[in-house]
């Protein structure tokens, strides 16, 4: 029985110290863990920070020119400050002249302008009256109360153009889509054509607009006449016709 109760008793102290020792192990590697987890964490917030700057609201241009203000003060001067009745006259002030408008230069009535808006158009419609009347012009349809008339024709750019000139006499608006438009030679063989300055909608008892539809020169060479037809948009209840439209012949 002796012999029994020493061994146990000698058995405990030992497992006493490994447990011990155990734990302490522990408690070392954990702390050893920590302090790698928090030195590689440091580190790699720093290189993940790398080239990040606080963003400048102007502080530190403030701070330096006031800085460099107090540095030219010399000793002994005293510093005078704006009292509140000359900063609000100042701020009154700046206010007068960035609301008055800068004083625009009025053009001489007596020099001509060569940016003067519409000169353009007056000038190529004074080119239109002063071209002599064609032979056999004007050729008028009239449908609807719709008038159209080519007053002439002439070979401009590559093309062989027809002045014409459309109107609404009537009491209703009308619109035109140009693409209806048909130009046929006297061989009945439909021609390319192109319509420019023609408006897409006439308004009642509108003014006279004059616009020219374009045909390629090669597409009229030994060609005597032309016809032209349009119908308005989308009732295609005017047929504007005009026929025998003659080509002159040019060198």
């Amino acid at each position: 029985m002796s012999a029994n109760v020493s061994t146990k008793s000698s058995t405990n102290p030992m497992r006493l110290r490994a447990s011990l020792v155990y734990t302490l192990a522990m408690l070392f590697l954990m702390i050893v863990a920590g302090i790698v987890g928090m030195t590689l964490g440091t580190t790699l917030g720093r290189e993940a920070l790398k080239g990040v700057t606080q963003p400048d609201f102007g502080l530190s241009s403030r701070t330096a020119s006031s800085s460099e203000e107090e540095d030219n003060v010399e000793p002994g001067q005293v510093v005078s400050f704006l009292s509140e009745s000359d900063i609000l006259k100042r701020v009154k002030e700046r206010v007068a002249t960035k609301g008055k408008a800068p004083a625009t230069p009025v053009a001489n009535a007596d020099t001509p302008s060569d940016e003067a808006p519409g000169k353009d158009a007056t000038s190529e419609e004074e080119a239109k009256k002063s071209r002599p009347k064609q032979m056999g012009f004007p050729i008028v349809s009239k449908d609807g109360g719709v008038l159209m008339e080519v007053v002439g024709a002439r070979p401009e750019a590559g093309s062989w153009v027809l002045d014409v000139n459309l109107r609404n006499e009537g009491t209703k608006p009308v619109r035109f889509l140009y693409s209806f438009l048909d130009v046929t030679d006297d061989r009945d063989r439909a021609l390319s054509a192109t319509a420019e300055d023609l408006p897409g909608e006439l308004q009642p008892l509108s003014e006279n607009f004059s616009g020219t539809i374009r045909i390629p020169k090669a597409l009229v060479d030994g060609v005597d006449s032309l016809s032209v037809s349009l119908t308005d948009y989308p009732d295609q209840k005017i047929q504007l016709k005009l026929d025998g439209i003659p080509v002159l012949k040019t060198e």
